[in-house]
């Protein structure tokens, strides 16, 4: 899982302070950690970058891969490379930081789906994105994650997931997408910080 420092993740989230965008940003990756660290096929968690809060929020939850924040695609070959290096075997993912909803239950549904595919991705709800990458090995691992990243999987040969995980698919990138999505369950923590600071959207 690469994350950008909490300066600067999520700056789509118009907030009313840099502080409460940063807390935000931290909730969604500690939420999308604890659905990870729920799964029953999750073995490890790496997580790549290079800020000082994320690192000591889970140095003893996870792998942690320094970053020097040149950008997405280098921070994810970070993580592969980690994975290569230990000699992981078995499949493998990457996953965005930025899922408060997400559940357990949905990732185990999702890396159950994706060992039917030696690759594969998720595409997000708004049917442009992706939220999740997976491969049968490290060694198998493409990702196109950008503008428009779910047609660059597609293109790179990574097969579409069909598959009814809402929770996996809302991540959230501007304020008005905690609104629309009221139907699913917010993580502990983006709860907790909702509740200190309530929010206009």
């Amino acid at each position: 899982m690469p994350i950008r420092s909490l300066n600067t993740a999520k700056s789509r989230l118009l907030t009313d302070s840099d502080a409460l965008r940063s807390q935000i940003a931290l909730a969604f990756f500690l939420d999308t950690i604890a659905a990870l660290e729920g799964s029953a096929a999750v073995d490890r968690i790496v997580v790549v970058s290079g800020d000082e809060t994320i690192r000591r929020c889970v140095r003893r939850r996870c792998e942690i891969v320094a970053d020097g924040e040149t950008g997405l695609a280098a921070a994810i070959d970070l993580g592969v490379a980690q994975l290569q290096k230990v000699r992981h075997m078995g499949p493998v993912a990457v996953v965005l930081p930025d899922l408060p909803y997400a559940t357990s239950g949905a990732f185990d549904a999702l890396f159950l789906a994706a060992h039917e595919h030696k690759r594969a991705f998720l595409i997000d709800s708004a049917g442009e994105g992706t939220t999740c990458a997976t491969a049968t090995s490290a060694d198998m691992m493409v990702h196109r994650f950008g503008p428009n990243s779910a047609r660059a999987h597609s293109d790179a040969g990574l097969a579409a997931l069909d598959l009814r995980v809402p929770e996996l698919r809302a991540d959230v990138d501007v304020l008005d997408d905690l609104d629309h999505r009221q139907s699913l369950r917010l993580g502990v923590e983006t709860h907790k910080v909702l509740n200190r600071w309530p929010l206009r959207v």
